[in-house]
Parts: structure tokens; sequence; C-alpha cells
């Protein structure tokens, strides 16, 4: 049975970009509103879990989902819009349930059907748009089941894209608020005054590494780092492209969606020093092997100035690479951007790497002081003291402890996270949206 509440919605032309920066290989595409998919028999009880498009391999919410929850049963995902086609890899049930305004009552009436007789136990949303905050209200007042908000991208303190309303009644009504970085935290905390705890995104255990590598094994090219993961505006890749051109350092964009929405060819990437390899992308166990080699990795961010295209990712989001490379292969972190970003702050924090800005002179400095053999070996072993703490062990049951108990169940994630946590206010707000 198909659900048309919203048959002619489109997605407008920065979402649409912003969500292909997300993707791997998918076009953007909207399938009727409504229940994907439904089971023969209903679910009893089952853990509810709201995001905002398929939970799969394709992108990085998908990812750190399937990792926490991917191997639990009676799991019941409830997504706003397709964006792959209606490709979906998680849970027992996945219904498609979207929302044309902001009203709760409609929601709610839109929710109880999709629902069907599907009972909920236990709801995580992890909300990027407003029909997603309006899903997770209407199946937890609808269930009367305890609610945890897991935020991994703002969408409204430094953007705008959910409304100060929605957002307020969410995280009020949650038992539980996580957020994936510090700063998050912090600017959640200073806007609305509830408390947070912290999550960063977890690593395989099978991919973690217990030991140091020898320095002959990571230095053997020192000029030669790598790119892991996106870059998500245009003027990021301009700025890395005018400081590593000329600068006698090359790296290798390690990407998951390489220039899939930027300007700029592989040829002509290659000419500035940054090499996009051919072939399809590596699978984890190959990707890590590859970043046990490398000296450093380079992980570009925003400037935080009126020219950043991408302000409010820079300023407040914790790229989950970064967890990656601390966990799986101790390489030291070069950020470049702006040192206030929240990926300098956790990186330089954490003691694992360092920061430097968007100029070729200070750039080819800390790439000297990156790679010198001592400073080296420093990251690593601070690399390999937080590796285990990024395990994805146990952090599903974490989520659900802590839900009963409304707190932290314990202060795994915070006691080594808070040292990386801002004391000052949170940043500069974007305008109040309601």
């Amino acid at each position: 049975m198909a659900y048309q509440y919203d048959p002619s919605f489109q997605v407008n032309d920065r979402l649409a970009e912003e969500l292909l920066s997300l993707t791997e290989d998918a076009v953007c595409a909207e399938a009727p509103a409504g229940a994907v998919e439904r089971p023969r028999l209903p679910l009893s009880n089952a853990d509810a879990i709201v995001a905002h498009i398929e939970i799969n391999s394709r992108h990085g919410v998908g990812v750190l989902l399937e990792r926490l929850f991917g191997r639990r049963s009676n799991i019941l995902s409830v997504r706003s819009r397709d964006h792959f086609g209606g490709r979906q890899e998680f849970g027992d049930l996945a219904l498609r349930i979207s929302h044309e305004d902001d009203s709760l009552d409609a929601a709610r009436r839109r929710v109880r059907e999709a629902l069907g007789g599907n009972t909920v136990a236990r709801i995580l949303a992890v909300p990027y748009y407003p029909a997603d905050v309006l899903n997770a209200l209407a199946i937890h007042e609808l269930s009367g089941a305890p609610l945890a908000v897991y935020l991994m991208d703002d969408q409204n303190v430094a953007s705008t894209g959910i409304p100060d309303s929605l957002m307020r009644r969410l995280l009020e009504v949650a038992s539980l608020r996580l957020a994936v970085s510090p700063d998050l935290a912090a600017a959640y905390e200073a806007k609305y005054g509830l408390k947070f705890r912290l999550m960063p995104p977890v690593v395989p255990a099978r991919l973690i590494l217990d030991r140091l590598l020898p320095a002959g094994e990571v230095l053997a090219e020192p000029r030669l780092g790598v790119i892991l993961g996106n870059i998500w505006g245009q003027r990021w890749l301009d700025a890395l492209r005018d400081t590593v051109r000329g600068s006698g350092v090359r790296l290798v964009w390690r990407s998951t969606n390489h220039l899939r929405y930027l300007r700029g060819s592989p040829e002509e990437l290659a000419a500035d020093g940054i090499e996009i390899p051919d072939g399809p992308p590596l699978s984890d166990p190959e990707l890590v092997e590859t970043l046990r080699r490398t000296a450093f990795a380079v992980i570009p961010t925003g400037t935080l100035d009126e020219d950043d295209d991408r302000r409010s990712i820079a300023l407040l989001s914790l790229p989950s690479r970064i967890p990656f490379l601390i966990a799986t292969a101790h390489a030291p972190i070069l950020v470049l951007g702006d040192e206030r970003t929240a990926a300098a702050r956790f990186v330089r924090d954490l003691g694992v790497g360092m920061a430097a800005p968007y100029d070729r002179d200070r750039f080819v400095e800390a790439v000297a002081a990156i790679t010198e053999p001592e400073t080296n070996l420093s990251f690593r072993r601070r690399a390999l003291a937080w590796a285990a703490r990024f395990t994805d062990v146990g952090a599903d049951e974490w989520i659900w402890q802590s839900l009963e108990r409304g707190d932290a169940f314990d202060l795994r994630y915070e006691d080594f996270m808070r040292g990386t946590r801002p004391e000052a206010a949170a940043p500069a707000q974007g305008r109040q949206t309601r």
C-alpha cells in the first residue's frame, strides 16, 4: 500500500547539492511518500530508528547506523525522503513517511496510518529535515516510547534547516540527547539550555590497530599523504588546490564522492599535486592497509569566513573519517582550514595531529613538522592510546542503556572527549527560524 502524501514535492537546488555531497554514486530521486515495505507479520515492541534518507553504505549517517544497529533484529527504520531509489539495507521494516508541512497533528495521522499494527518500544532519532522531527515526535506520542536524539549534523544553530519550535519540542521531550562532536553539543546546550552527552562515530573493532607500526613503514615517502573523505564545498577545494600547487607535496584523494559535485577534473587536480586513483573505491580493509602505510593524512575543512560555502559543517561537525584514521591507522592528521573548526579542535586536543591554514608556506612547514620522525611517532602514540575508545563493540547497547537511565550509562566517551569540548559559549547562531 502506498501513501501519496506529497507527490509534487521537489528537492530545492541547495538541498539537492548538499545531499549529492553525501552520496557515492547515486542520483537524487524522490519516490512517492509513505510506506516502503510492509512485513507479513507486524513488529512488536520494535526499536524505531528515525533518519532522513535510506540507510545504506553510500552515506555517512547510513554507515554509522548500520555499524551501530545492523546486527540487531526487530528494527523499524523510518525516513522522510528517498535519495537512492529506495535502496534500503537496514531493518526488518522500512517506512518512508513524508510531510508537506510542519503540522504535528497532520503528521500524527500519517504516522498512525503508516505504522498499522506495528508497535514501538524505543526510539532513536537522527534528524536532518523538519519531517524527521515530525516523524520522531509522532511515533513518541503515539507509542509512549522513550526517545533519544542523536545529532550528527547541525540543522538549527549555524544552519536553518529545522525551525526552532520543532527542534525545541524534540529536544525537550527526549529522555537522552547525544551529539557527535563536542562543538555540536556545546552549541545546542548554549541555545536550548539542555544537557547533551557525547558519542563519536564508532569504528569496527576488527579494523582497530592495537600496536605501533615501524617508523620505516610509514615514513618511506614523507612528502606523500592522503586526503580521506569528502570535501564539502567548492571554496574548500579551490583553497586546497591553491595550497598544494607548487608545494612539492603530493596527496592521494581517497574519497567517497571525488568530484561528483565540485568543479575540477582529475587531470587538473593531478597537475596541482592531488591524485585521484582510477577504479572503484577501496573496501574498508583495503583502505586501512593503504592508510597504515601513509606518513600523514589531510582533512580539508572550512575557513569560517563570509566566503565559506559550508560554514555550518566546518564549525560544528566532526568528520567520521577522523576517528577512523585514529583508530585503524594511527595516521597523524593535518587539518587544513580555520583552527576553530570542530575538526581542528578535536585533532589538536587529542594530540593526534595539527592544523594549518590554506597557505602554501604554512602547509609546507606543517608537512615538514608532522613528518619529522619524533613528532610523527608522538602523534601515532597518542592515536594508539585513543584507538580502542572508538570501538563499535557495545555501542548500541550503551545507547539503549543510556536511554533507559535518562543519562549516559557510563562516561566511556565523555571522559576522553571532554578535553576537546569548548569552554566558551556557542558560536554565533544563525537567524531564528521560528
